[in-house]
């Protein structure tokens, strides 16, 4: 894609993003100020695989502790987020009885704003547009690449984004019976969320091919030498699937995957990703 279609889409995003805002300005002034507010601390696993054409070819694959703090102000019409989160684990590589072993640390930001769909919302579904800025950053050490054994990059996007809900809320008390145990379960707020985001502009802050340069040579190495920054490069998509239960004191749980893949530009030196976070949330409402 040439420079003038990547603007093109750049600017057309942005009027979009503008449309959604104003159009929904009027209807949210009110609302914003009784808009629900919740402290988000997660939870989880992180299964990630990468593979850095700058120094092997080999995918490397493996787990990761995970975990992340947010704050969400959402309601049918609006939704805000923002938040950080860390991983950190091992990534291993096998290959014809060849092991290698990858440390990683992982951080992302994040900065998100949707906006309801009228025509395409009702009581029970609830459609939102919007977009995302995603920023994040890797730190790998692998010992068996020797002097090109430290790595790590920089990539940033802005995605597109849509979200669908489906309301899933227990209205009415039920009775219910396993096997020869009762219960009873009370009324209860539920729903279930899908959102994808597809990036619009993709940039990568990242090192030419091989990591070794001449400041190593002459002990005077300096971290980010070679370094170079790319503009419109890359792929990124993402997709989560939340399922959200009130709590009687207003505050929530919830049960989310999360699916994140990207790659830098490049010819030789691309950086692939992907990563699979299962989480666990508890939402603690501020307003």
């Amino acid at each position: 894609m040439n420079t003038i279609k990547q603007k093109y889409i750049l600017i057309c995003f942005f009027f979009l993003m503008q449309a959604f805002g104003h159009a929904q300005n009027k209807a949210v002034t009110k609302e914003s100020k009784i808009r629900p507010g919740y402290v988000l601390l997660s939870a989880g696993v992180n299964l990630s695989k990468f593979r850095d054409f700058a120094t092997s070819p080999l995918f490397y694959s493996g787990s990761s502790i995970y975990g992340e703090v947010g704050y969400l102000k959402k309601d049918l019409k609006r939704e805000v987020d923002f938040g950080a989160s860390y991983s950190y684990g091992r990534n291993f590589s096998l290959v014809d009885n060849n092991y290698a072993l990858s440390q990683i640390q992982t951080f992302y930001g994040y900065y998100s704003r949707l906006y309801v769909i009228p025509n395409w919302s009702d009581s029970s579904w609830n459609m939102k547009a919007g977009g995302m800025i995603n920023l994040a950053g890797n730190y790998r050490y692998n010992p068996r690449l020797q002097n090109n054994g430290v790595g790590y990059e920089g990539v940033g996007n802005i995605l597109a984004s849509m979200k669908v809900e489906r309301d899933l809320s227990r209205t009415k008390p039920k009775d219910k019976k396993l096997l020869f145990i009762k219960y009873h379960l009370n009324p209860r707020k539920m729903n279930l969320g899908i959102r994808l985001n597809v990036g619009v502009v993709n940039s990568s802050y990242r090192n030419g091919y091989v990591y070794a340069d001449q400041s190593s040579v002459i002990n005077d190495p300096k971290m980010f030498s070679g370094y170079q920054f790319h503009m419109f490069s890359g792929f990124r998509m993402s997709s989560a699937i939340d399922y959200t239960i009130s709590l009687n004191n207003q505050n929530a749980v919830r049960f989310s995957y999360v699916w994140d893949a990207y790659k830098t530009g490049g010819e030789l030196d691309q950086f692939e990703m992907a990563s699979h976070v299962f989480k666990f949330t508890l939402l603690f409402k501020t307003n």
